[in-house]
């Protein structure tokens, strides 16, 4: 019998290559940490015999007589496990066959499949006109497995450079195109094809500029103006512009920011661009005020003057002094027409020729974002014009629900906000309110809010010369009617049907609160009875099933309904 076996085989190595060429792997045997023996699956096999387990002892090869057509060499069919057998087993100390009989077998592994490699680039990737974008933050790392007897070495090529075994990630720095060739081999040299990876390495940001159309004076904006970003990228192409408003939520831009949609007041814009392989633009901002207001104006006639007959009359050498002042932008003109005629630009007091009519005057200023006035059209006749310069006197009022404690205001959706103004000189024009800091609005109609919570109204009055008034109220909108509860005197004495069973003593305690504006009242309907008061204890109530509904009503009238169902024994 078999007493040691040695099966023999070509040792891997590698050979030198040049270039991008290949390197040569040799076709071999291998034994791994378990001590399996794996064998090329393509290499042929010789079975040699020793009666000694030293390796320098007398090894005779063997030959088959049955099979001298396979054996010498002899090749392994399957890929994976295969064995050399020796039928009867005999016991190593009796030399005697071993009961019941078996096999003496020695395992090999037959290995002929190349190990596979994959390739991760730590960051996405963006495939484009057959090339790999990668972008800043790329390292190239390449992973094989193998199967059987497992990956020797993974083998790369970096523009054409020779191939060189692959130990760490690869980084690259300089901005360009590579060429990456690389393929794995396993312990016994089965070769992966050579994969090829064209790729482009692109580490620049884009730019984004940031350009005002229409209206600017500095950094004012009025309402017609309009913010526009717009990018460039060197490399694979933008792939978005992102924005933010103060302290809003950062968006993608989709088109023109118009200002219109924008608060007067303070802001500043925050934007950058990304590119198709995640290279990030440095956030930039844009400071800017937009002003929405136009300037306004004060008409003064100075000079002498007396009364006849209730008259007012100007001396003939009365001057017309015009002033304007703005809230942001400044004044960069003013114009006037007297008796409908042309509009001139003002610069000076204006001495006006004597009228035995109405003498009328219209003026407008217009700010450096072009903001413009109304223009202000009065009937001044040839003598001292009264000049107004109050705002309207401003008021509120509620119509519906409405209730107040501790200096707060509540009301409910239902509830309808009138805002109200007088003026005793040129008198009333119109209000304009914003309702939480929103879009400035014109006040027609009550206004009414169904939103829960806390809210703002702030309102201007403008009166017919447009001199305003301004205020605000807050109130707090609450649409929700009390907690119902209710409780039983007694426990229960069981379920029927799913309905709790109490005794005929029990007593029967219904509550309510409202924690925002308090409790109204409570009524209650029992057994279809008419609608009554609560007092909140009922007691001697019906034997058999009682079903009774109760509604809790807040010092608002918002309403809520619970309908509960009893059995009383």
């Amino acid at each position: 019998m078999f007493r040691y076996l040695l099966v023999a085989g070509l040792i891997f190595s590698n050979l030198v290559s040049f270039a991008q060429s290949q390197l040569t792997h040799k076709k071999g045997t291998y034994i791994d940490s378990d001590g399996k023996l794996y064998v090329n699956k393509q290499l042929g096999l010789y079975v040699w015999l020793s009666t000694s387990p030293d390796e320098k002892a007398q090894k005779y090869r063997l030959f088959s007589e049955a099979s001298k057509a396979y054996s010498n060499p002899m090749y392994l069919d399957t890929d994976g496990f295969n064995t050399l057998r020796s039928p009867s087993a005999v016991d190593t100390v009796t030399h005697k066959t071993v009961l019941p009989m078996q096999d003496i077998v020695f395992e090999i592994y037959a290995d002929e499949t190349a190990p596979t490699t994959t390739i991760d680039y730590k960051v996405n990737p963006f495939q484009a006109e057959h090339k790999i974008n990668l972008g800043t933050g790329t390292e190239i790392s390449l992973a094989a497995k193998d199967l059987l007897s497992g990956v020797d070495a993974i083998y790369y090529s970096l523009d054409g450079a020779p191939y060189q075994p692959y130990t760490t990630p690869l980084k690259i720095e300089q901005e360009k195109e590579y060429s990456l060739k690389f393929y794995a081999v396993d312990h016994v040299g089965n070769v992966e094809e050579v994969h090829t990876r064209e790729l482009a390495y692109d580490k620049t940001s884009p730019v984004t500029q940031l350009t005002i159309d229409v209206d600017q004076y500095e950094n004012i904006l009025s309402s017609q103006s309009a913010i526009t970003l717009s990018s460039e990228d060197k490399g694979i192409g933008v792939k978005h512009i992102y924005y933010k408003l103060d302290n809003g939520p950062e968006k993608v831009y989709t088109g023109v920011i118009q200002a219109k949609y924008i608060s007067q007041d303070e802001h500043t814009i925050t934007y950058y661009a990304t590119d198709k392989v995640g290279n990030k633009e440095a956030e930039r901002t844009y400071a800017f005020y937009v002003d929405k207001t136009a300037p306004t104006i004060i008409e003064e006639v100075m000079g002498k003057s007396f009364f006849s007959g209730g008259k007012e009359y100007s001396s003939g050498k009365a001057r017309l002094k015009l002033t304007s002042f703005d809230n942001k932008a400044g004044v960069k003109e003013i114009r006037y027409s007297v008796n409908n005629g042309e509009f001139l630009v003002y610069d000076k007091p204006v001495f006006l020729t004597q009228s035995s009519g109405v003498l009328t005057i219209q003026t407008y200023a217009v700010d450096n974002v072009n903001n413009r006035s109304s223009s202000q059209l009065a009937n001044q006749k040839t003598n001292i014009p009264y000049i107004d310069l109050t705002g309207p006197k401003l008021a509120y009022s509620i119509q519906g629900a409405s209730f107040t404690t501790r200096d707060t205001l509540f009301i409910n959706a239902t509830s309808g906000i009138v805002l109200k103004g007088t003026d005793s000189e040129a008198g009333m024009n119109h209000i304009e309110y914003s309702l939480n800091d929103s879009t400035t609005k014109e006040y027609s109609n009550a206004i009414k809010v169904a939103s829960e919570g806390y809210s703002t109204i702030a309102y201007t009055g403008f009166d017919n010369v447009d001199n305003t008034s301004s205020s605000s109220f807050s109130f707090k909108v609450d649409n929700t009617g009390p907690k119902i509860q209710e409780s039983f005197g007694t426990s229960r004495l069981g379920m029927e049907n799913g309905i709790a069973v109490y005794p005929a003593h029990t007593i029967l305690f219904v509550t309510a609160n409202d924690v925002v504006v308090g409790l109204q009242r409570i009524t209650y309907c029992l057994n279809n009875a008419p609608v009554k008061e609560s007092t909140g204890m009922f007691t001697h109530l019906p034997k058999g099933k009682n079903q009774m509904t109760i509604t809790a009503y807040d010092k608002l009238g918002n309403t809520s309904e619970k309908t509960i169902t009893f059995i009383v024994q």
